[in-house]
């Protein structure tokens, strides 16, 4: 028995020391990153000089995240971690591991601190969505680049100039959202999703009396059970501004959209491309980068709205 007992361990501690890091390059900083929309600006920020990964991949909500195996391994080895903040991740296992990680940083967070009078409150709750505003989620590179360059204080040069160029690519790319909205008659400018999550865009790209343009059935974090009464006051407002269309998203169940447009009484479409909002799409979709997955809402909406 004593023998089994050692070739079991020996064969096990064989198999663990040979087991693959999830970081692959060697000599480079391990970024690791809550969300792919932050993955995107720290890899076009560090390129090659950093070896990243993004913890929350694929369709996955990030408010209610909690670690899956092999998520502790990655944390661990990471030298810094990015993260939305604002209890975007809220799941217990995930919120835990941040709060007690040695180097993050909370993107929405730092983006607070640095431009509170265009944080969007909801009640009494901070919206985390802020990277659905080009514009906004542009002020979180300075606290990418002072990340990086802490830990990696012989290429802060390179992480400025690399950043310098993203800001332009970002602003430029929000000027077009906003342009190609605007040609939208305000009369059809009217977003009716799945839940709370299109503030920062309506805010940004749909007019200046925004708070009159969005509606959903959920709230900020599309988890709670959709009562009569919210189905009710979305249905309230698709009558009261016309509404002929509503909007799915990627990542949330479209039941209570589908409640909503049996319960008006008329007829109402309901888009057959999905908008992208608490994820972006994969390789294929046409939204596979931060900026694609916010040029992709504003394509689909001015081609629905428009028809």
């Amino acid at each position: 028995m004593m023998r089994i007992f050692l070739i079991l361990c020996i064969l096990f501690f064989s198999c663990t020391s040979n087991a693959p890091s999830t970081f692959k390059g060697e000599g480079r900083i391990k970024v690791l990153s809550t969300t792919a929309m932050i993955d995107d600006l720290v890899s076009q920020i560090g390129k090659d000089r950093i070896d990243h990964l993004v913890l929350i991949t694929g369709e996955i909500d990030p408010h209610s995240y909690n670690l899956v195996k092999g998520d502790d391994e990655k944390l661990s080895q990471a030298n810094v971690v990015f993260a939305n903040g604002l209890n975007l991740e809220h799941g217990a296992s995930l919120k835990y591991q941040l709060q007690h990680h040695s180097h993050v940083i909370f993107i929405g967070d730092e983006i607070g601190k640095k431009s509170p009078e265009r944080m969007i409150v909801v009640g009494s709750v901070t919206d985390p969505h802020v990277w659905m505003d080009i514009s906004l989620w542009a002020e979180g590179i300075d606290s990418i680049v002072s990340a990086l360059a802490e830990v990696d204080p012989e290429n802060r040069q390179f992480y400025h100039e690399n950043a310098a160029l993203l800001f332009e690519k970002m602003m430029a790319a929000h000027r077009e959202v906003k342009d190609q909205l605007s040609e939208v008659p305000e009369d059809k400018r009217y977003l009716v999703t799945s839940h709370d999550a299109f503030n920062y865009f309506t805010r940004a790209y749909l007019g200046a009396d925004w708070e009159q343009r969005c509606i959903a059935p959920e709230g900020l974090a599309p988890e709670g059970q959709i009562s009569s009464v919210d189905i009710q006051r979305v249905v309230e407002y698709i009558c009261k501004h016309h509404v002929e269309v509503i909007f799915p998203e990627s990542n949330v169940s479209r039941d209570a959209l589908k409640k909503i447009t049996t319960a008006c009484g008329r007829t109402i479409r309901m888009s057959k491309m999905a908008l992208y909002g608490d994820a972006m799409g994969g390789v294929g979709s046409g939204a596979d980068s931060y900026l694609k997955m916010i040029e992709h809402d504003a394509r689909v909406l001015k081609e629905e709205w428009k028809k």
